[in-house]
């Protein structure tokens, strides 16, 4: 009797787990779905600002309605000339356009191996450094230190996404950024104020753990990873002396997340100049072979000799038939190469594995230049779009964007994105922008401006309009790394026209005129402003 209470005893608990857990997770997902019930959206500006020695950074309130529902957050950084930002890293993958500006990257990948090092004036190794500049898109993976200086002689002007929904981040979507050194300020503030007032209103769980009997002395001053352990154990984690343990604390530096680099920063990289003087010298030096050939070539025509007649006829033969064996063997290797991609296989083809991995990935892709842009109205504007088929990592990150630039006046028509939430940032101009939900009610209906956020929610439908004086010109961060869009012109042309003509009550010539007239993209030129 008793065992059998303790089994129904046994069952009745593991029950009770199993419905709470369902009932938690169908609670977060509640909230999130409620998240996106938005009945207006606002163009946002940043909330909150830190000023540094070499800088600014900028953010804004990731309680906004609207960034709740994106799941995201959002950062600007102004780096002044030989700003550095110190090295910091996030639990959320990070995706940085830079608006203005350039300079040098690194980021500090465990495992990878230092692959620049000097040994002449000053000893010194370090992992590969990235070169950036107006129009990049550069994909920070979650967990990953990285540092950016600016090399120029203009501010350098940083936009990042941090979503904080991403599957990578393990924590809550509290955005949150690790400073490895220096004494930095709290970048979002409002956060950091509602978990504190969520310990106040929490009770005590009798029984818990309780803190070391130094964990309430041993407060150190500075707000960066390394204030957390005493100096004493650093000194002897990292086999160095304790004055230089407390140095890597920085309690009392008062330059804040941009320090400033006093006679510019020093770094090991490839100068530009010399490369582009070995691609001139290894030219000229091609071109010199290449007229001792034919230099060659013709003494032996004017030889006229018929031994050299023969051995050069004996060349030729052997030349065709070593180019046809080396155009069959290329066919079979591309044949090889197409079942090794079917089969997924690895080590086989061409490829030799050292362009997959992390230490080698390409993490930056210009998407300002003209040249770059996937679609294309001379009279309407451009758009540029990066994802993970031109930039891999994005894969991993799961996040891609899109650069829209509107000349005066030009309309980028009715779309959607049909499987991403978007961000949306103005980086220059100012323009319509009207944003319609599932009801049928415009939900944001007004100009945005240099500086403003805008967030565009699945499948809610988008149009936007350059205005009169200038062009309008943003970048738009999406939630999926393959974010596909949808625009009506499209739907339209794909439809039949006897349903376009029932499912609007219109007529034979007005179904044509919408689905043939006029270009087939997005991008379009009011008819007023064409004819003039």
């Amino acid at each position: 009797m008793r065992r059998s209470n303790s089994y129904l005893s046994s069952l009745s608990l593991c029950f009770l787990l199993f419905t709470s857990a369902c009932l938690a997770t169908r609670s977060e997902e509640f909230d999130r779905f409620n998240q996106c019930q938005l009945d207006s959206i606002n163009a946002l500006e940043p909330d909150h600002r830190v000023e540094s020695e070499a800088g600014l950074t900028e953010t804004w309130n990731p309680n906004h309605p609207e960034l709740q529902c994106a799941g995201v957050s959002l950062i600007r950084r102004t780096i002044d000339p030989n700003g550095l930002h110190i090295p910091s890293f996030s639990p959320s993958p990070q995706l940085i356009f830079i608006v203005q500006g350039k300079g040098v990257l690194g980021l500090s990948i465990p495992g990878c191996p230092t692959t620049f090092e000097e040994q002449r004036q000053h000893f010194d190794n370090h992992q590969k450094i990235r070169r950036f500049s107006k129009g990049d898109i550069i994909a920070i993976p979650p967990g990953i230190p990285y540092w950016s200086y600016n090399n120029g002689d203009e501010p350098v002007v940083a936009i990042t996404l941090l979503d904080t929904s991403n599957f990578a981040n393990q924590l809550d979507s509290t955005p949150r950024v690790f400073y490895l050194g220096g004494n930095p300020e709290v970048e979002f503030p409002e956060t950091q104020q509602q978990q504190q007032q969520q310990k106040r209103h929490s009770l005590p769980f009798p029984g818990g753990r309780k803190g070391g009997k130094n964990q309430q002395e041993e407060q150190n001053e500075g707000n960066s990873v390394l204030s957390g352990f005493s100096s004493e154990f650093l000194a002897q984690a990292l086999n160095t002396d304790e004055d230089t343990a407390k140095k890597l604390q920085s309690p009392r530096d008062q330059r804040a997340q941009i320090v400033r680099v006093e006679g510019g920063l020093r770094i090991i990289s490839p100068d530009l100049q010399d490369e582009e003087d070995e691609d001139e010298d290894e030219d000229e030096q091609e071109q010199g072979h290449s007229q001792r050939e034919e230099e060659e070539d013709d003494d032996e025509d004017e030889s006229h000799s018929h031994e050299s007649r023969q051995k050069w006829r004996k060349y030729r033969e052997e030349e065709k038939q070593g180019s046809h064996r080396r155009e069959h063997k290329e066919e079979e290797e591309e044949e090889e190469e197409k079942i090794c991609k079917k089969r997924s296989c690895r080590g086989k083809g061409r490829k030799n594995g050292l362009e997959e991995t992390i230490c080698s990935a390409r993490i930056r892709e210009n998407i300002i230049r003209p040249a770059r842009a996937d679609l294309y109205n001379p009279r309407a504007g451009r758009i540029s779009t990066v994802n993970s088929l031109t930039l891999p990592i994005l894969s991993y990150l799961r996040l891609s964007a899109e650069y829209v630039l509107l000349y005066r006046n030009g309309i980028n028509a009715p779309h959607w994105n049909m499987n991403a939430n978007s961000l949306m940032y103005v980086v220059r101009g100012e323009g319509k922008v009207r944003i319609v939900n599932c009801e049928g009610k415009a939900v944001f209906d007004d100009n945005v401006r240099k500086g403003q956020m805008l967030v565009v929610p699945q499948n809610f439908v988008v149009a936007e309009q350059a205005g009169n004086e200038e062009g309008f010109e943003y970048v738009v961060f999406k939630t999926n790394d393959r974010a596909a869009v949808s625009n009506v012109k499209q739907v339209f042309r794909a439809t039949p026209a006897q349903v376009l003509a029932n499912a609007f009550g219109l007529r034979q010539n007005e179904v044509t005129k919408i689905k043939f007239s006029g270009n087939r993209g997005p991008l379009v030129q009011p008819r007023s402003h064409a004819h003039a």
